[in-house]
C-alpha cells in the first residue's frame, strides 16, 4: 500500500492555459496524502528525540524551549540549540523556513531590549515585540501563535481571547444573516443549525 503512494508518479505544470509534458517524480509524497504527515514525523523523530525535554514537535511545527534565571544565558542556550537543529538539518537535507520562526521571552524582570537569537550570519529570530502604550486593542497586541493559541509576553491571553471572540462574532453575524426573514431559510431550520 505504501509503495503505491510513492512510485510511478509524475508531475505537470499548468500556467496560463499551457501545460507541460509529464515528468517523472522520484521523491516526496503526494500533496494531501495521509502518508505525508506520518512520514514527516518519522523523519523528524531523530531530531526531536535528541532532547525530549527541550524540543517539542507537532505536525510541521517545532518548538525549542529553554528556561534559566538570566535572559542573556537563556538566549545563549537557545542559540546553541537552534544551531544544533540547523546542523542536523544540513546533514539530513531538511529545510526549515527560519523566516517563519518566532521567539517569545517570558521573564519576571522587564527588559528594554530583548535580544534576538542569532543562529547564523543570515538567520536571526527576533523576539515578539512589547506592546506599545497607545496600542490598547487586544486584537493588535503582539503575540506568538503556537498551535492556534496566541501567547503574549505576560501570558494574559488577551490577544487569544480577542481573536476567538472575533471569530465567534463573525459566525454569529453569518447565522443571523442566514435567518433573514425575506430571503433566508425557515426559522426551524436555523434553530437546528444553531
Amino acid at each position: 500500500m505504501v509503495r503505491h503512494f510513492l512510485t510511478d508518479r509524475s508531475v505537470r505544470v499548468r500556467l496560463e492555459g499551457e501545460t507541460t509534458e509529464p515528468l517523472p517524480l522520484d521523491c516526496g509524497t503526494p500533496q494531501g496524502s495521509p502518508l505525508s504527515p506520518l512520514l514527516y514525523l518519522l523523519y523528524l523523530a531523530e531530531l526531536l528525540n535528541q532532547n525530549r525535554e527541550l524540543r517539542f514537535g507537532y505536525a510541521d511545527d517545532l518548538a525549542l524551549v529553554r528556561t534559566s534565571k538570566d535572559l542573556r544565558t537563556n538566549v545563549a542556550l537557545l542559540q546553541q540549540d537552534a544551531q544544533e537543529v540547523l546542523e542536523w538539518c544540513e546533514r539530513n537535507k531538511v529545510y526549515f523556513a527560519w523566516e517563519k520562526s518566532e521567539l517569545l521571552h517570558i521573564s519576571a524582570t522587564r527588559s528594554d531590549a530583548d535580544p534576538p537569537v542569532v543562529i547564523s550570519g543570515d538567520i536571526r529570530i527576533q523576539p515578539v515585540a512589547e506592546p506599545q502604550p497607545e496600542n490598547d486593542r487586544p486584537s493588535k497586541l503582539p503575540a506568538l501563535r503556537w498551535l492556534g493559541i496566541y501567547l503574549d509576553r505576560k501570558l494574559t491571553f488577551r490577544r487569544h481571547i480577542s481573536e476567538r471572540c472575533s471569530r465567534a462574532e463573525k459566525v454569529a453575524w453569518h447565522l443571523r444573516s442566514l435567518a433573514n426573514t425575506k430571503y433566508g431559510p425557515p426559522a426551524h431550520s436555523i434553530r437546528k443549525t444553531v
